[in-house]
């Protein structure tokens, strides 16, 4: 079967272009390799999405999900490894089987950048990503958020009411978000401390994370604490277009034009995958404007 359009990504940006595809009775098929919601399911309370003063963001992602199922998105969790854009209909390969399609949405969203120390040696042994996931195991205990900017902001203010205290640690000369509001939060917290200008060396500890060795105007000094948060922001999932056509800038995000094409003829891209702001509601309306364009370039044929 030749799909009408394949969307590769179930978080906010693909569920929409999903939701309006459905609507236009185009035969689709959305691919996502974990739960379909995306990383928003992971954020703590949500302000900034129109529509809902506040909601957490786990919620937020049931929503999306459960409104595409209203429509019938056939959604197939499986990891696309490779795309064959060398001739149509394009192939979407995955580890059990081939898809093809007419057009393709992009929208396979990012994940989260590690620091490059020696973190993975210590993963579920006090260091971890997802402050909603694992917060409750530091519940009255000592954490640090290991990161920069809103990302960081973000992870110490989620954790304010759960840790004894919060020590942001981060290599910058300052720490700022892109909201406002959230630094305005930041200096409120009474728990928070933050140490700047730390550049990390490693991760130590013996059968767990005990803290961080960082160095500090040229002296290496060692922060403690029970648990390590690391919050460096995101990189794309854009390791499946390797030996592709299309065209990724130098932090390997998608280049799309404004109407969020590819460089590749029907090929679009939407949400996290195309940088720039990652948030949902860009990730919404991206998704609207490269569906629109995938239905230009099917509509075409």
């Amino acid at each position: 079967m030749v799909y009408d359009l394949i969307i590769i990504g179930g978080g906010p940006a693909g569920l929409t272009a999903g939701i309006y595809a459905m609507r236009a009775k185009l035969s689709t098929l959305c691919l996502e390799k974990q739960n379909e919601g995306g990383k928003i399911a992971e954020a703590g309370i949500v302000e900034n999405y129109p529509g809902f003063e506040s909601i957490k963001g786990f919620e937020l992602a049931q929503k999306f999900s459960e409104h595409a199922k209203h429509f019938e998105l056939p959604i197939i969790h499986e990891e696309v490894e490779k795309i064959d854009t060398s001739s149509k209909p394009y192939k979407v390969i995955t580890k059990h089987e081939t898809y093809e399609a007419k057009s393709i949405v992009i929208a396979s969203g990012s994940r989260y950048k590690k620091p490059g120390l020696n973190e993975d040696d210590f993963m579920g042994k006090g260091v971890c990503y997802c402050v909603m996931c694992d917060a409750f195991f530091f519940l009255n205990k000592e954490v640090i958020v290991l990161g920069r900017g809103t990302s960081a902001i973000m992870a110490a203010y989620n954790l304010k009411d759960i840790a004894k205290k919060i020590t942001i640690v981060t290599d910058r000369p300052k720490l700022t978000a892109v909201e406002k509001i959230m630094e305005e939060r930041m200096n409120l917290m009474n728990n928070l401390e933050i140490v700047l200008n730390a550049e990390p060396i490693e991760i130590v500890g013996k059968e767990k994370a005990e803290g961080v060795k960082v160095s500090i105007d040229g002296k290496e000094k060692i922060i403690s604490a029970d648990g390590i948060f690391i919050s460096f922001g995101y990189v794309p999932n854009t390791e499946f277009l390797d030996g592709s056509e299309i065209k990724l800038n130098k932090r390997k995000f998608i280049e799309t034009d404004e109407n969020c094409k590819t460089n590749v003829d029907g090929i679009y891209a939407c949400g996290d995958v195309t940088g720039g702001i990652l948030q949902v509601s860009k990730a919404v309306g991206e998704g609207v404007t490269a569906f629109t364009g995938a239905l230009s370039s099917i509509q075409k044929e």
